[in-house]
């Protein structure tokens, strides 16, 4: 074997191992965000790697690529403008990675269809697990996986608190979140694999098990998420004539509301929701987005920095009243600006405003802002321009569902740069561009 010979082979073997790696991430964002992290840190710099060697840069003329690093350089500069500066550096310098990552899934790993079977594969097992797991909780109280911690490595269990299930995941209850990205994608992913005659049946039931399953969450923002993918699954399936799938599903949604609409349930979502909206001003989430707003009109241009908010958010000038007694989002980070107020504001400081909209303006200005929505409005013109193919490839028509509620200026949301909500948001990014943008090896 000559050398370079086995230069191929290595090079083979080494795209082959981070493949199966990112491969795996659904499942490995349920047990470690550092190792998901990890792997998408290691597959970016594998891509740029491959681009250098290939010398094949096409990839950088993809539009969405070109306002990622417009973004990316805007979030470094302003970063020197920062409430914090450090705070906000450590935040912006690696953000990049995410761009990188979610290119290197359209243009490298899954190009194959082989590749895209297994990711969809292994998002399918990861969502069966997270199910099998909130049942488990839901029934007696903690997952499997609380149980072998607690037997065999001497931790201590761990659940969602009252009112919420955790599954497998130990640091926050994530279990309707993770279920409302991924399962619909899965689902209907899956059904190329499974008999036409069985196919209807199997989405039916699907999406009742994770209906009632993110409903068991206790996330309001997940189970929102879901209700509004499924309207426009509904659409989708009126459309394009399979009617009883668009039957069930409205038969479902209707059962949710009239289920939700019980005067003496305990923490009637609905209810509360609608009696937060109605007092938006003096809510906890009305709060947060007072306080965002005002940290946007004291730094307009570049905003407070990347990770700012949870810091800034503790000054009395950005002080909101709404969060008298409700001890929501309590800050752990620096202790009170102002020690005689601590008692009335405490709870005003949370690490973000959840929501991704004010998130933009409060931490990155105006120009931030800006190039944000054009990148979200460059999403929607790809998703738009390729409607005939998305028709046909059901997996991206379920990522789709799964991630434009996400992007709806109302919605509450999780931060947008933590970690772990943007491995799940550039994990999706990139499955779907690898599904409807680029010329694919379908072997």
């Amino acid at each position: 074997m000559n050398l370079k010979t086995s230069l191929n082979l290595n090079n083979f073997n080494l795209i082959n191992f981070i493949s199966w790696c990112v491969f795996a991430l659904p499942i490995i964002l349920i047990f470690s965000n550092s190792l998901a992290d990890i792997i998408v840190v290691t597959a970016s710099i594998f891509f740029i790697f491959q681009s250098i060697k290939n010398k094949k840069w096409e990839w950088l003329n993809e539009p969405w690529i070109k306002i990622g690093f417009l973004i990316y350089l805007w979030l470094i500069i302003a970063s020197f403008f920062a409430y914090n500066q450090e705070l906000a550096l450590s935040r912006s310098l690696p953000w990049i990675r995410f761009i990188i990552f979610s290119a290197s899934l359209q243009f490298l790993f899954l190009i194959k269809k082989k590749n895209r079977d297994r990711l969809l594969l292994s998002v399918f097992i990861a969502i069966i697990y997270v199910g099998i797991e909130m049942l488990t909780e839901y029934f007696t109280g903690t997952s499997l996986y609380s149980k072998i911690r607690f037997n065999f490595f001497d931790s201590l269990y761990f659940s969602g608190g009252p009112h919420r299930i955790s599954g497998p995941f130990k640091d926050a209850p994530k279990t309707g979140i993770f279920l409302a990205y991924f399962a619909l994608p899965a689902i209907l992913g899956i059904t190329k694999f499974i008999s036409k005659k069985y196919s209807t049946l199997f989405i039916i039931l699907s999406l009742t098990i994770s209906l009632f399953l993110i409903y068991i969450s206790g996330h309001r923002s997940s189970i929102l998420s879901i209700f509004l993918s499924l309207i426009f699954l509904s659409m989708y399936f009126f459309w394009s004539k399979k009617r009883i799938i668009f039957l069930f599903s409205s038969i479902l949604l209707f059962g949710i509301i009239i289920y939700n609409s019980i005067p003496n349930k305990t923490e009637n979502i609905y209810i509360k929701t609608y009696k937060e909206l109605k007092n938006y001003n003096n809510s906890p989430y009305g709060s947060l987005s007072i306080t965002a707003l005002k940290m946007f009109k004291e730094h307009p241009f570049f905003g407070i920095g990347l990770k700012n908010y949870r810091v800034a958010c503790e000054n009395d000038k950005f002080l909101s009243k709404g969060h008298l007694g409700t001890g929501y989002g309590v800050s752990p980070w620096k202790g009170h600006y102002n020690e005689g107020l601590k008692k009335y504001f405490e709870a005003t400081c949370s690490s973000h405003p959840h929501n991704l909209y004010l998130t933009w303006l409060a931490e990155t200005g105006a120009i931030g802002f800006i190039l944000f929505t054009v990148l979200i409005f460059i999403f929607c013109k790809d998703i738009f321009s390729q409607r005939k193919i998305i028709i046909n490839q059901i997996v991206a028509l379920g990522i789709i569902s799964s991630i434009f509620p996400k992007f709806l200026p109302m919605m509450p949301s999780l931060n947008f740069f933590s970690n772990w909500n943007a491995i799940c948001v550039w994990l999706l990014i990139g499955w779907m561009y690898s599904l409807i943008k680029i010329k694919r090896e379908n072997l």
